[in-house]
């Protein structure tokens, strides 16, 4: 960490990790870091991303960076949602606005759908969980579901499992091969075409209409960069605002643009 000849009020914007890490930074080389936070309490997107039974070392990270704003003393506004960053002219800005998630709106019924953030923050689901979408994230969901003793099934549009780049293999191997043993339905090359009360409607790669019964559906088609603003002269974009990444993409990117103010 080096400190700044320089200090300087720095505004940053979203209060997920990106966020704090980059105000841990700032405070930590003499800045002084304001967060401004629309919700009503810290961490963002990642709340739903570690809330799986199986990542207590992530919830116990997300718990750290919250300890960290407060041993720091660094300013937090919850409930503060800022639509411009106009008014923080002649300031640095670090914008951390996360993403948004693909809603598959093309879809009849894409309303009945629960969205895989509001599932794993509680939204309660049935016996058996059509999960749209064989992501990383889609995999986690359907393997949380299962050691919860539901019944999920995959539906995924490419030819394979947690297809995305950037995870780590050990991860993937484990997923695919869990849901091997356990024989989770798995239907590959399968897009969704509607959403019905009790089941859903999707197609195979030959063209063929499939009907496949399940009491709930979650969505998992991915997320969005969500920038509040473009970024440029005093303001940066850390996180998923800028691109899509992982966790640790997240903090190495608040990392080095808070060295670097």
């Amino acid at each position: 960490i080096v400190k700044t000849n320089n200090p300087k009020t720095v505004h940053i914007i979203g209060g997920g990790i990106g966020g704090m890490e980059a105000a841990r930074v700032l405070k930590l080389r003499g800045h002084n870091p304001i967060i401004h936070e629309k919700s009503d309490v810290l961490g963002g997107t990642f709340i739903a991303a570690s809330a799986e039974s199986y990542k207590g070392k992530l919830r116990d990270l997300l718990t750290w960076y919250k300890k960290q704003m407060t041993d720091l003393q660094i300013e937090v506004c919850l409930n503060d949602n800022v639509e411009s960053v106009d008014a923080f002219k002649g300031n640095p800005v670090i914008v951390a606005t996360g993403s948004t998630a693909r809603v598959l709106r093309s879809v009849p019924g894409n309303e009945k759908m629960i969205e895989a953030c509001d599932y794993l923050t509680g939204t309660p689901v049935g016996e058996t969980v059509a999960v749209i979408g064989g992501g990383l994230t889609g995999c986690e969901i359907a393997y949380e579901l299962a050691l919860q003793g539901k019944k999920p099934i995959i539906v995924e549009m490419k030819d394979d499992l947690v297809s995305q780049k950037g995870v780590c293999l050990a991860n993937s191997s484990y997923l695919r091969e869990w849901f091997a043993l356990h024989k989770t339905p798995v239907y590959l090359e399968t897009t969704l075409q509607a959403v019905n009360d009790g089941h859903i409607v999707c197609k195979d790669k030959d063209g063929n209409e499939v009907k496949i019964d399940c009491d709930s559906v979650i969505s998992s088609a991915g997320y969005i960069p969500n920038p509040l603003t473009k970024g440029g002269g005093n303001v940066h974009l850390v996180g998923d605002c800028m691109q899509i990444g992982n966790l640790r993409t997240v903090i190495w990117r608040a990392y080095e643009v808070a060295m670097k103010i």
